[in-house]
């Protein structure tokens, strides 16, 4: 087991669904920044183009040691028809297929999704130990990420999912976990942070407002209220030694990318992880 903490960057840092999704955004930007690696955002245009993402990817010679897994996934592992239920396991091993030929060990999965969240997730259950045994055979970990629900919070939902299959992993959400006030409190939840479980966290900040004009608001670290000094003080006494990615978009008007934005937040994280 590594003794370090991982900072890597998620490539959604410089992406935009639907209409800034191209591959080719992580040839162009990934090489400018200086980070341990990146979490490869998959996006759903590259369903049926597996093999030249791969081979592109792969002559980068950038690290993708975790990969956030098409959200898509998770709706339909919770849609009532069997035969969709079944259709979201085949785009896992599509996703699957992709992080193998990139040396990819952890995927992020969006068990449940919007809009309908945690509305069924009993279906996304019943699936989840033949996602798991699929994940197994690539010999990847598969880590369900504590995003928002409808009628549980996260860490209760992922606790269930945990509860269905020991083989879960965890992934956090800075964000997430202050809409529910739990940046502090998820410490104190001890099966959190026995037998490996967690594997990787996501870093954005957050200020009490997740919108504004009908618009999604991302924050970069020090722009909200987390307090990342007590967070990362609490990870270093859980010996945490997973991966810290940094999930906060740094997209300007014309679509570009404001690099140096990104790096600062990553300059900002290193402080914590060294």
């Amino acid at each position: 087991m590594d003794t370090t903490m991982q900072l890597l960057c998620s490539t959604g840092a410089f992406s935009r669904f639907p209409d800034l999704t191209g591959y080719q955004a992580v040839l162009k930007y990934g090489p400018q920044l200086q980070v341990d690696g990146f979490e490869l955002m998959f996006f759903p245009g590259w369903y049926g183009n597996i093999k030249w993402v791969g081979q592109d990817l792969q002559h980068s010679q950038l690290r993708f040691p975790a990969m956030h897994t098409e959200k898509s996934i998770g709706s339909a592992l919770g849609h009532a028809d069997p035969a969709e239920r079944e259709r979201g396991v085949q785009l896992l091993a599509e996703n699957c297929l992709l992080g193998s030929m990139l040396g990819t060990k952890i995927l992020i999965l969006h068990l449940w999704n919007w809009p309908d969240l945690d509305n069924n997730l009993e279906n996304n259950l019943s699936v989840l130990s033949q996602c798991l045994d699929l994940v197994d055979r690539y010999d990847q970990k598969l880590a369900i990420e504590t995003i928002p629900g409808r009628h549980f919070d996260p860490l209760v939902n992922v606790h269930r999912a945990l509860t269905c299959d020991a083989r879960c992993s965890i992934a956090l959400d800075t964000e997430f976990l202050a809409m529910y006030n739990h940046t502090e409190d998820v410490f104190s939840h001890s099966w959190i942070w026995q037998k490996n479980l967690m594997q990787h966290i996501h870093i954005k900040d957050y200020d009490g407002q997740a919108f504004l004009n009908g618009q999604r608001r991302y924050l970069h670290p020090g722009e909200g209220k987390i307090n990342f000094d007590q967070f990362f003080a609490q990870l270093k006494t859980s010996h945490y030694m997973g991966n810290i990615s940094l999930e906060s978009p740094a997209l300007l008007k014309d679509g570009e990318v404001d690099i140096p934005r990104i790096q600062e937040s990553l300059d900002f994280l290193r402080h914590y992880v060294s």
